[in-house]
């Protein structure tokens, strides 16, 4: 802190005496000042907490670490209950980054989040905020909204903070309070399918029956494909990079609920080279989700491209463990812009339109997901194509 005197040169001798009294208040200034902080509330208020800019409430926004990302209710949701619970992937740290900021104690500080609710996409006004709220141990972190929310539309964020330091708001996400309303797909089954031929442009095709050309971790074989025996489960394949493409497999072994609500991975695409999976400016994902705890839609397609993220599903939720499921992923140019499309047995269920070309310098695909650990124990794929 710079004291400012008001003095000139030929002034400070002759007033060496006040400067001096000036220079022993200052413990009691500084005391005085420790006190007032800790008075003060700790989280931010007013336009800061809006801005998300600036110094807010002690902490400084630094680009450190990045942003939680929004996982439920994602876009479009529609949910029953008026309080409902808020779900995001915790943030990603740049621990250097932050060690250089604020010295050796930020690889030590306690985590936490805040979040907010609008109903408006500029967060002019709030109708909910959380105070901090402690960083969830499995990788995640969830705040149940503290009042009743009206039936409407909504739009909520979050932003980490790590000792001084808060990450920038992650992007805006929109609910509505409401009934939802089943939407079922019209699945056909045929108990017994045969292999489907190769399709023009394909590059891989491995039935699945007895081993794979894939990088395998983890599951059983049998001739019946591949099944999933613990979350941890995974089959990668690299392939040529794909602006333009699509994928297809099979499944059986889908219930309406999975065997624990942490289990949901069916499906991911990522670049390995342009950082880890949860923070990948090209990951797409695929998650089959079940009522209670969790929040419609049920079915989830995360389609992230250079950074360009969106967020589509389909309500559905009825499985039948026994049927077999065709499920068709497709990506590229469509129509003057970008489209990707989800195909569940030849109906198209989910729709992403996107602007950033898909465009990995590695091309990572797998069923079930190494980085996560969330695949679908009890489920069998088999027949898995992928082409351009």
């Amino acid at each position: 802190m710079q004291i400012r005197t008001g003095l000139t040169a030929g002034q400070k001798l002759r007033h060496r005496f006040l400067i001096s009294t000036a220079l022993l208040a200052l413990p009691f200034f500084f005391s005085s000042c420790k006190l007032q902080d800790e008075l003060l509330p700790s989280g931010p208020t007013g336009d800061d907490a809006v801005s998300g800019t600036g110094t807010i409430g002690g902490a400084n926004i630094t680009g450190a670490f990045t942003p939680p990302i929004i996982a439920d209710p994602l876009p479009g949701s529609t949910i029953a209950q008026p309080q409902p619970t808020l779900t995001v992937l915790n943030a990603a740290q740049g621990l250097k980054a932050l060690e250089a900021e604020n010295g050796s104690q930020a690889s030590t500080a306690v985590r936490t989040y805040l979040f907010q609710v609008s109903t408006d996409a500029t967060f002019a006004t709030l109708v909910a905020q959380s105070n901090q709220v402690p960083e969830g141990a499995s990788g995640s972190t969830t705040w149940t909204v503290d009042r009743p929310l009206a039936e409407s539309r909504y739009f909520w964020r979050v932003r980490a903070r790590s000792g001084t330091s808060d990450s920038p708001f992650s992007s805006t996400a929109e609910f509505s309070i409401g009934e939802a309303t089943a939407n079922t797909p019209p699945p056909t089954n045929d108990p017994t399918p045969p292999p489907p031929a190769p399709r023009t442009g394909s590059i891989i095709s491995d039935p699945l029956g007895g081993g794979s050309i894939g990088e395998v971790s983890g599951g059983q074989f049998s001739s019946a494909g591949w099944t999933v025996t613990a979350p941890g489960n995974f089959i990668r394949y690299e392939v040529p990079p794909l602006a333009s493409g699509w994928v297809e497999f099979e499944t059986t072994g889908l219930r309406e609920s999975n065997p624990s609500n942490d289990q949901f991975m069916l499906f991911g695409m990522w670049d390995p080279t342009a950082g880890d999976f949860r923070a990948n400016p090209f990951r797409v994902n695929l998650q089959k989700l079940h009522p209670n705890p969790h929040n419609p839609p049920y079915l989830r397609l995360r389609f992230i491209t250079n950074g360009e993220q969106h967020d589509e599903g389909n309500l559905f939720y009825q499985w039948e463990p026994s049927r077999r499921y065709h499920w068709r992923i497709e990506w590229g140019p469509s129509g003057g812009g970008n489209q990707a499309s989800v195909y569940l047995d030849g109906a198209r269920i989910i729709t992403v339109n996107y602007n950033r070309a898909y465009r990995p310098n590695v091309h990572f695909i797998e069923l079930g997901l190494a980085e996560r650990g969330e695949s679908i124990v009890g489920v069998t794929y088999s027949n898995f194509q992928v082409g351009n």
